[in-house]
């Protein structure tokens, strides 16, 4: 599967993806925006909005980039005030140079192409204005379910997926800076949600890794790991990292 093949297979099943997917705590987002008071903003990789519908707000001119036809659809039908959403990719959008107060990707800029993005982000940017990249990065996706990946999923544990690896751990402020950025910050805001056996085999569905498994190992490896929260007493603690790295133009 290539790279945009796989960054648009959560159009797949878009509905769960809105559902259960976490949203961004009000912390982060308030960092977010007081980094740059912002007028004209572009999201990269919207999906189905859980970071838009906190970031749009009247009196903002809000793009949202978006490959996937099925996760726009969702942003779309939010209407959000100030909200353009567009089918395409980073990449390919047209937007005109020195033209964006904030440009920012919620779950999203491990997807786009390292080698050409940081410097359209540079010529899109007004000077002054910031790139900004943030994730939800759970604490530990295997704790407590290594006997179900074991027997389940193995290559899932045993291959080091580097979408993941480089979405969970690299220095993002090293390329920022690498980039020609300057002012460079990070944020990171600790959190925990619980959640039944039932919502996190569906929040487990929507990660990618899992959803390219063959249809019966994907099946057993979601059932096995409802079956195991239920064994825990009916639910689990997910803990969360949210990680904000920003740089200036």
């Amino acid at each position: 599967m290539t790279d945009m093949s796989r960054a648009v297979i959560f159009g797949r099943d878009a509905l769960s993806y809105e559902r259960f997917r976490p949203r961004y705590p009000r912390e982060a987002i308030e960092h977010l925006l007081s980094i740059v008071v912002p007028h004209r903003v572009v999201e990269v990789g919207a999906g189905t909005g859980k970071a838009t519908d906190a970031v749009a707000r009247e009196g903002l001119e809000l793009t949202c980039l978006e490959p996937s036809p099925q996760m726009a659809e969702v942003l779309r039908q939010k209407l959000l005030p100030g909200v353009e959403v567009v089918v395409t990719t980073f990449e390919d959008w047209g937007g005109a140079p020195a033209s964006v107060d904030l440009i920012y990707a919620a779950q999203a800029w491990h997807w786009v192409d390292q080698e050409t993005a940081y410097s359209k982000a540079r010529s899109m940017l007004r000077l002054g204005g910031v790139l900004a990249l943030m994730w939800n990065i759970p604490t530990d996706r295997f704790a407590h379910f290594e006997d179900v990946y074991s027997k389940h999923a193995p290559g899932l544990m045993e291959a080091e997926d580097e979408r993941i690896r480089r979405r969970d751990s690299h220095d993002w402020l090293e390329a920022l800076c690498a980039a020609g950025f300057s002012d460079l910050r990070l944020f990171i805001h600790p959190w925990s949600t619980e959640m039944t056996a039932w919502e996190y085999r569906s929040l487990c569905s929507t990660y990618s890794d899992h959803m390219m498994l063959e249809e019966l190992a994907r099946t057993r490896l979601l059932d096995g790991l409802a079956t195991a929260v239920q064994a825990m007493g009916g639910s689990v603690t997910v803990d969360y990292r949210t990680k904000v790295f920003s740089g200036l133009n």
